[in-house]
């Protein structure tokens, strides 16, 4: 990699452009290559406008979910020790680490992404994933860290970012109620992400829903997709870069369109009783919905649009920074993205930010193609096909 090219002096005043929202992309990318755990925690506070233990405990995992996390990797993780106690690294077998959040451990009856994979009998799964984890606290505790340098897996699976968008009410600060918002026009960074959409799109592009939902999204969201891109960044350069890891591929994910809503789930469909259930225990409608009210924004569709041009920017974000790593020799095949954008459909959906299990497995299913091999028309990005479940 190369060289920092910013002293002290100017790091700090690309910091404070960066929390403007008025960094360039040339200034930006010169920032990715210096910034360190203790740049990113600045960062960080500087945008939720609190300390670092304020930060953290905003961040802190729900206490009750995180014993119902650790009783499904405890579980999932003696799966992964009976295969490797039988000589499981023999052959083309894959071993795999996976850290994220709910879409990789809904700790509820249902099966998740990393649930499907870990059925797979040539990958072992070892998981370290939390339901309500934010990637700040992921890349703050390291965990991630001690179990590469123990396991020396041959795929890092990455699934992030949600939570620290929409996790204690977030969405509602980073919107702009008025619906007047230009500080799209002031990011050199997401509008290139654009541009490379306009000329060889991954998913189609609404852009009806697209435009609109611009019009709503403040400097703060912007401050947080480059915050996602550094962290990123930062993340796979530790990993791909540090000499430890040699061989090992990185497979990160973006999230499907969620829908705002209060809806309570119940209907007629047998297959699908568990939703009420869920949605009742789980609050339907505290994650997006309800913020989203709390700051005036009314319209069912207007919220739906926020949220559509939120995840397909957080999407490009992640492609273009895996992309970043592609380019440099030797890590050509380093990084994949699994694209799930409209996979799901609006009825896909067993609440406002989970998949139901057969989408879940779908997605699964796209991260094992991607496991084994299997060529993508889309290079190092992997999109999951729509699947039509019973309503």
């Amino acid at each position: 990699m190369d060289k920092c090219p910013l002293s002290p002096e100017k790091k700090a005043v690309y910091i404070k452009l960066f929390l403007a929202n008025r960094i360039s992309a040339e200034q930006l990318a010169e920032l990715r290559h210096c910034v360190n755990e203790k740049d990113l925690a600045i960062i960080i506070q500087r945008i939720y406008d609190l300390n670092e233990k304020q930060v953290l405990d905003v961040a802190a995992l729900d206490s009750v979910m995180a014993f119902a996390d650790g009783i499904k990797n405890s579980r999932r993780n003696a799966i992964f020790t009976n295969k490797i106690n039988h000589d499981f690294r023999k052959g083309s077998n894959k071993i795999i680490l996976a850290e994220g959040d709910s879409w990789f451990n809904y700790s509820v009856i249902l099966s998740d992404v990393v649930d499907w994979i870990a059925m797979e009998k040539n990958m072992a799964v070892y998981s370290l994933a939390n339901a309500g984890d934010w990637l700040l606290n992921m890349l703050h505790q390291r965990k991630y860290v001690e179990e590469l340098s123990v396991l020396h897996p041959d795929f890092f699976l990455m699934s992030a970012g949600g939570n620290d968008l929409v996790g204690k009410s977030r969405i509602g600060a980073i919107v702009d109620p008025s619906g007047h918002s230009d500080e799209f026009d002031h990011n050199e960074f997401a509008k290139q992400l654009m541009d490379k959409v306009g000329t060889n799109p991954v998913v189609p592009l609404d852009g009806q829903k697209f435009e609109v939902g611009l019009k709503y999204l403040s400097k703060d969201f912007y401050e947080l997709l480059m915050f996602f891109h550094l962290q990123y960044y930062f993340l796979m350069k530790g990993i791909l870069t540090g000499g430890k890891f040699t061989g090992i591929r990185i497979i990160t994910q973006g999230y499907d369109y969620p829908i705002p809503q209060h809806n309570g789930g119940w209907g007629w469909n047998p297959l699908h009783w568990f939703k009420p259930f869920i949605r009742m225990f789980l609050g339907n409608g505290t994650w997006l919905k309800t913020p989203l009210q709390m700051r005036g924004v009314l319209d069912p569709a207007i919220q739906e649009k926020i949220v559509y041009t939120m995840i397909y920017l957080f999407n490009e974000m992640m492609i273009k920074t895996g992309d970043l790593f592609c380019q440099l020799p030797g890590l050509e095949a380093s990084v994949f993205h699994i694209d799930s954008r409209g996979s799901a459909g609006p009825d896909g959906w067993t609440d406002e930010l989970h998949l139901l299990p057969e989408h879940f497995k779908n997605t699964g299913k796209t991260f094992i193609d991607c496991i084994n091999g299997v060529p993508s028309p889309h290079g190092q990005v992997y999109v999951v096909n729509q699947i039509h479940p019973a309503s």
